[in-house]
């Protein structure tokens, strides 16, 4: 009876033993996702197709922060200059709306833009 109670105990603890490891690697996981979805407002410096520089403002998702400028390039967006999208030729520098540009020029436009 004691031997059949020890194996008995041995199992269940396997089972709750693993039973934790998959709780508790899906919540480092659950975690982890949830970070990502958590979006931010960006500012980016960019250069219009014909020369024109300007601020675009975006909401993105935090982890695509590094790769936002690469993927704005070539994309139209809305701009107060004229009534149709302008597509983004080039994009200096991408920054959190809170923050402030690395570059002078970018912080210039920055600080000259109306919100």
């Amino acid at each position: 009876m004691t031997i059949l109670f020890n194996k008995f105990l041995k199992c269940n603890t396997a089972i709750i033993f693993i039973s934790l490891s998959i709780l508790f690697t899906s919540g480092a996981t659950l975690a982890k996702d949830a970070q990502k979805a958590v979006k931010i407002k960006v500012k980016c410096h960019v250069e219009l197709v014909g020369g024109k520089g300007m601020i675009h403002f975006g909401i993105i998702k935090k982890g695509r922060m590094e790769k936002y400028g690469q993927w704005l390039v070539g994309k139209k967006i809305a701009t107060g200059f004229s009534k149709q999208k302008q597509q983004v030729y080039k994009v200096t520098e991408c920054a959190k709306l809170t923050d402030k540009f690395i570059n002078p020029i970018s912080r210039t436009v920055d600080e000259n833009t109306v919100r």
